[in-house]
């Protein structure tokens, strides 16, 4: 008995080893065993690694069931690599529409997978809608919920669910759907087989305030998201975050997020297909390159909702992605001429300074523009002492064909006592503005009490901007405060009769929120600020990229607070909704302006996202006087053709600092091929119109007359755009998408199909290097066909000279240029026509009046296709309601 009972401990404690082993050292080798990085790791708290935080040790990293690897270069802290064992979701149960126009599978949360930042939701839908052969949408969201409820409150153009015929695009692969098996899913495309996206990386995650994932991609040439700097069109895919969330913060070096929100991809796949993936998300978000290649997207809430366009040419995604999110706005003809603004005016009279000199050196300009100089201390929709003959300016200038943009920030004064302003007065009877969530979370009202951060307006979150007193934030959700800012924007045009409107500071911005004071806060006032409470909005578990990186490390930092309250019936927290303030003001600025004028006109705007493009263009903000801004300017304008936004531009030579008469030449000549055409410079700086230096007067009217002897091409291009979705500005990869070396260029770009634009972008720069695609190709200075191509070539390129290219194939529409479109308008059409090897070429030209309102939709409009055979010339009419030279 005595053996027995020792076999029976023996075989007790064998049994006991054996299970330990079983459980253990699996768990060892996933969590204690560092491998080898191949570029898929999962970083399960980025932030800490970016800011080398001592805290993130082994100990640390492991008790969150998380990998440790010290001698990391990238990523020390990582997610088991095979995620969908050990981290994430697995099936429950599968539901499959009867008419196959969707897919829907219960997920639960695996009992071993760690919570990195709390409030994992246990039970998650995952559904895959299908949009017939080349769209689909797939989500995440919690169990009891629903899509809608996740969703920003931004209509999009969805087509009807279609099930997918035998011969799609795609094939959607999800994972053994068998109860208990661990999820994942892969999009192929059918044709090659070649993976889209693939989830087996892991990190799936679907929190209250955490969401994350990650996917394998087929190529490392990525293109998109914003809006952030980039220092190349095609993404370093080396570890990458980028943060987007829109701040009031000026283009510098590294992953900086700007100004406004575009969580919208491009991959170019080996054999030159293309495809693209949109986050429909508001929130604040990181995106993540990995080297393997792949991406990891991190939120902190809404829903994990992605629409994935299947191309397959670059220009066909662009074109089904817009045609989701809506079509680029006609902008006025006018508004394509060269534009002229500055922040520093002291008068009427420096702005009548500029545009004599101007006209003067014979440089066209069809734009000029004031900024917050023009208003009594800054308040929207007043006007200085010094320009108080303004108006009377403007109309003298319109006679002769001069238009005028003056600029508008959303932030109102709300203490403005040196005149009557009836502008705030109408905002608190409509009840215009952005509320506190509840008394809780607002600050005290007694300022005498509480001078550092009182709150006395009622219930309005107060903030400080540039206006000399506490500023109010409009709520454009509201249908009230729509009312109320056209209403305003009428008034105002009754005043200065303007043309145009150019919108900043959206974000919104507030200065130095969270600190003791505003930089620019009245000295002989007590120090008071907007002090965010602590909350779980305005400091949420994870608090993302860009909020580490800010003076606070808070949301809030340089803006209002996240627990500001929104919406028609108060429906939207602005931590939700804080990426979407600019383009909720846009909309309402466009039809404000349209009703104010009469006319078609322009709004231009700081902050944007995913449709802002159907009321507005861009420029890309508070740039700097050097040669690396110039080169990003060309990488900015390719980003914002993909989002939708076509009307896009950067100041030329320079927002901040001094430009340099060299730079400034080179970048007049580069800035003359935006499609948003304007030179504007800060406070400060010296004067750097084109007509300041006389070499740069000279290169900038060679160059502007070129762009207005080709405005009649590029108001075709814009046609497109509007009515089809494809780029006006786009990169060489996108007529040559199995091009491996167009793939990488972004120091040329192309407007349209046809006009190839080379600039200088280095200092000191005669002989540019650059490349030429294998096709044929005309220099449009001399119509002489280059020799070579397919290859890298040397052009000389003299200082007054930016290098232009028309390819072989196609006819541009051309008119005889002048000192504005008023006049170019009267002038005598011409056509370049560039053969290809076939010795044909074809082109058409879109003509209207360029300003009437919705031209398209009532057909008020010509449209011209050219054909060029042989030696004969064949055009075809249609929709031929107006003259040619009206």
């Amino acid at each position: 008995m005595a053996k027995l009972k020792i076999r029976k401990e023996i075989l007790w404690t064998l049994l006991i080893v054996v299970l330990i082993a079983a459980v253990i050292i699996p768990i060892i080798i996933v969590y204690a065993e560092a491998e080898q990085d191949s570029g898929n790791r999962i970083a399960c708290f980025p932030l800490m690694e970016i800011d080398n935080d001592q805290t993130l040790d082994s100990a640390f990293c492991q008790s969150k069931g998380c990998i440790y690897d010290d001698a990391g270069e990238n990523v020390k802290c990582y997610l088991p690599l095979d995620g969908s064992k050990s981290y994430g979701y697995q099936h429950n149960s599968t539901v499959n529409a009867g008419d196959g126009t969707y897919i829907e599978h219960q997920l639960q949360r695996r009992q071993d997978t760690p919570s990195l930042y709390g409030g994992d939701y246990e039970k998650v839908k995952f559904k895959v809608t299908f949009y017939g052969d080349k769209m689909l949408r797939f989500t995440f969201y919690q169990d009891g919920s629903s899509i809608e409820n996740n969703q920003p409150p931004v209509g999009l153009n969805l087509p009807i669910p279609t099930a997918p015929s035998d011969t799609s695009d795609y094939i959607v692969k999800i994972s053994d759907s068998i109860e208990g098996g661990p999820f994942d899913f892969v999009i192929r495309r059918r044709s090659t087989d070649q993976i889209i996206l693939d989830t087996k990386l892991g990190g799936l995650t679907i929190a209250k305030q955490f969401l994350m994932i990650s996917f394998a991609l087929p190529s490392e040439h990525l293109y998109g998201i914003g809006e952030n700097t980039h220092d190349s069109f095609a993404h370093n895919m080396n570890y990458k975050m980028h943060p987007i969330f829109a701040r009031d913060q000026p283009p510098g070096d590294g992953e900086m997020n700007l100004y406004g929100s575009h969580p919208f991809y491009m991959v170019s796949e080996d054999d030159g297909s293309s495809h693209g993936v949109f986050l429909f998300n508001s929130h604040a978000i990181d995106v993540t390159t990995l080297p393997y290649p792949g991406l990891t997207y991190r939120t902190i809430g809404g829903g994990l909702d992605f629409f994935v366009f299947l191309g397959p040419k670059p220009e066909d995604v662009v074109k089904q992605y817009t045609g989701v999110i809506g079509r680029t706005m006609m902008p006025a003809y006018w508004s394509l001429g060269f534009q002229i603004s500055r922040y520093g005016y002291t008068g009427t009279n420096d702005i009548r300074e500029v545009v004599e000199r101007t006209h003067n050196a014979g440089i066209p300009q069809d734009v000029q523009y004031a900024d917050i100089d023009h208003m009594d201390n800054q308040a929207d929709f007043t006007l200085g002492p010094t320009f108080l003959d303004l108006p009377e300016f403007v109309k003298e200038q319109a006679v002769g064909g001069l238009r005028f943009i003056p600029i508008l920030d959303p932030a109102i004064n709300t203490e403005k006592t040196n005149i009557d302003y009836p502008t705030h007065t109408n905002a608190m009877l409509a009840g215009a503005y952005i509320t506190w969530f509840n008394d809780t979370l607002q600050p005290n009202s007694d300022c005498s009490a509480f001078p550092e951060d009182c709150q006395p307006l009622d219930n309005v979150m107060l903030g400080y901007v540039w206006p000399d007193g506490r500023t109010a934030f409009p709520d454009f959700f509201k249908n009230e405060t729509q009312v109320w800012w056209k209403k305003e924007m009428k008034t105002f045009h009754d005043l200065l009769p303007y043309d145009g409107i150019w919108i900043d500071m959206n974000e919104p911005a507030a200065f130095d929120t969270n600190k003791e004071k505003p930089f620019n806060y009245p000295p002989d006032k007590h120090p008071w600020n907007l002090i965010c409470p602590v909350n779980e909005w305005d400091d949420p578990p994870y608090i993302t990229l860009s909020a580490s990186r800010s003076d606070t490390n808070r949301l809030s930092d340089k803006t209002i607070c996240m627990v500001g309250r929104q919406g028609q019936n108060d429906e939207h927290l602005h931590y939700a909704v804080h990426n979407l303030y600019g383009w909720s003001q846009t909309k309402p600025t466009y039809e404000g302006l349209q009703a104010a004028t009469g006319k078609r006109g322009v709004v231009i705007t700081r902050s944007t996202f995913p449709s802002s493009g159907k009321h507005a263009g861009h420029w890309l903000g508070d740039n700097t006087s050097r040669w690396k801004d110039l080169h990003s300017s060309i990488i900015g304008s390719l980003e914002f053709n993909l989002f939708g936004i076509p009307y896009i531009g950067a100041d030329i030579c320079g927002f901040f600092v001094n430009s340099t008469e060299q730079l400034c030449e080179r970048w007049m000549e580069l800035g003359a091929f935006y499609p948003f055409a304007r030179n504007h410079n800060s406070l400060g700086t010296d004067p750097q119109d084109p007509a300041i230096w006389p070499s740069v007067a000279s290169a900038s009217r060679t160059a502007l007359n070129i762009r207005y002897r080709l405005l009649p091409y590029l108001y075709t291009l814009f046609y497109h755009s509007h009515t089809y979705g494809s780029t006006v500005v786009r990169p060489l990869y996108h007529e040559y998408p199995t091009d491996v070396r167009a793939k990488s260029i972004d120091g040329q770009f192309l407007w349209g199909p046809a006009l190839l634009i080379s600039p200088v972008l280095t200092e000191n720069t005669t002989q540019l290097g650059a490349y030429l695609p294998a096709d044929t190709w005309y220099d449009y200075y001399t119509g002489k066909k280059e020799e070579t191509s397919g290859t890298d070539v040397t052009w000389n390129t003299p200082l007054d000279k930016i290098n232009l290219h028309v390819r072989g194939g196609y006819i541009l529409p051309q008119q005889l240029e002048a000192l504005n479109t008023k006049l170019s308008r009267q002038n005598n059409f011409t056509m370049v026509v560039a053969l290809n090897s076939d010795k044909a070429a074809a082109g058409d030209l879109f003509w209207d009046d360029g300003e009437t309102i919705d031209t398209i939709s009532t057909k008020q409009y010509h449209y011209i296709r050219f054909s060029y055979t042989e030696t004969i010339v064949n055009g075809v009419v249609s929709n031929k309601t107006t003259s040619l030279h009206t």
